[in-house]
């Protein structure tokens, strides 16, 4: 290999690897992570990290946002709106969905306040925490500072539930007004028709 002022810092730092000089490694807190390391869960690193913010995680609550009846119709009400407006509703889609799935969610929070008193406050250096089963729940990327919930079978199925509810209700929506009328149809009239026809249903009972 010629060196020359191009290529001096590659020589370098091979040489260095070739010497086995891993120093500079051994005192960069970043380096000692090992993501996802079960056995590093509790161990501590000094690296900077943003604590998670728990409006945007989902966690246990100390009780639902709604009731079970309650986030049906609210599921269907974001169906409607999004038939009527012809448009895709993320923010809250994506709010809605995450309030009905926390009802089956593991408690994120305690876990990771757990963690950060075993570790005196620090991020461990797997930057990722279990619940006491040794189940995966939550993750710190400590490159992009995001956090992840790790989902759990739980949350899968309740996931799957919320978009049954969703597209049953567009289904029934573009069955009742046709496919063009999404968009077109206003939300008014959607809500007015419904309550049309629950006033057309005879109760029977005695």
């Amino acid at each position: 290999m010629n060196i020359t002022r191009n290529n001096y810092s590659q020589y370098a730092n091979m040489i260095q690897q070739v010497l086995g000089n891993n120093k500079g490694k051994l005192n960069d807190p970043l380096a000692q992570c090992d993501y996802g390391n079960f056995s590093l869960r509790f161990k501590p690193v000094d690296i900077s990290f943003s604590k998670p913010n728990w409006d945007n995680i989902m966690t246990k609550r100390d009780k639902p946002a709604m009731s079970e009846t309650e986030f049906e119709e609210a599921i269907k009400d974001l169906a409607r709106k999004e038939f009527a407006t012809g448009k895709r509703d993320d923010k809250a889609y994506r709010e809605l969905c995450m309030r009905h799935g926390e009802t089956v969610s593991p408690d994120r929070k305690a876990i990771y306040e757990a963690s950060m008193k075993k570790t005196g406050g620090k991020m461990n250096a797997a930057c990722m925490f279990w619940d006491n089963k040794g189940n995966k729940t939550l993750s710190y990327n400590p490159e992009s500072r995001n956090w992840k919930a790790i989902s759990t079978e739980a949350e899968f199925a309740r996931a799957r539930e919320f978009t049954s509810i969703y597209n049953n209700e567009l289904a029934r929506l573009k069955n009742e007004y046709g496919e063009t009328a999404k968009g077109k149809t206003s939300y008014n009239k959607i809500k007015n028709d419904i309550t049309a026809d629950s006033a057309k249903t005879i109760d029977y009972s005695i």
